[in-house]
Order: structure tokens, then C-alpha cells, then sequence
């Protein structure tokens, strides 16, 4: 299992992918750094996180359903195997 997280990071798409959440972990940082912010506000922020969190998911969701509705060419399969020259 190790092996393969090594191949995915050592890979050119998977660093690619690591320097983007590099980066915006470093903006979200950035971006929260203010002087009035304070543990007061650590419930409102984990609230507006999970929540965040939750829209999200449930965009991605919603995104690969539809395409997965339009990249299935056929309605129905039938499991069940039809001999069409011997009909009983």
C-alpha cells in the first residue's frame, strides 16, 4: 500500500495534484490569517466548513451522475439469455 501512495506522488499527476493542495492549503492560511478572528469564532468556522464540506459532496454527487446518465449507451440489460431460434 505504501508502495503505491510513493508511485502516485512520485508520478507527474500526482505531484501536480499535491502542489495544488499546496497551494491552497497556503491560501486558506493566508486567507484566515486576521487579527480579530478569535477562538470565539472556532464554532461559526467549523460550522461554515462542514457545511462547505457538505455542498461539495453533494455537487460532485450530482455532477457524476449526470455523467454517468449520459455516458451509458444502453437503458436495460437483460440477464436472462434469449434463444431466438428455439422459442418454447
Amino acid at each position: 500500500m505504501f508502495m503505491l501512495f510513493y508511485l502516485i506522488l512520485t508520478s507527474p499527476i500526482g505531484a501536480f495534484v499535491v502542489a495544488r493542495f499546496q497551494e491552497a492549503l497556503y491560501l486558506v492560511i493566508v486567507a484566515s490569517d486576521c487579527e480579530d478572528c478569535g477562538f470565539n469564532d472556532l464554532g461559526t468556522l467549523l460550522f461554515g466548513g462542514v457545511l462547505a464540506a457538505i455542498l461539495v459532496g453533494v455537487g460532485v454527487s450530482v455532477v457524476l451522475r449526470r455523467y454517468k446518465d449520459k455516458s451509458s449507451s444502453l437503458e436495460f440489460v437483460s440477464i436472462r439469455a434469449s434463444d431466438t431460434n428455439n422459442p418454447k
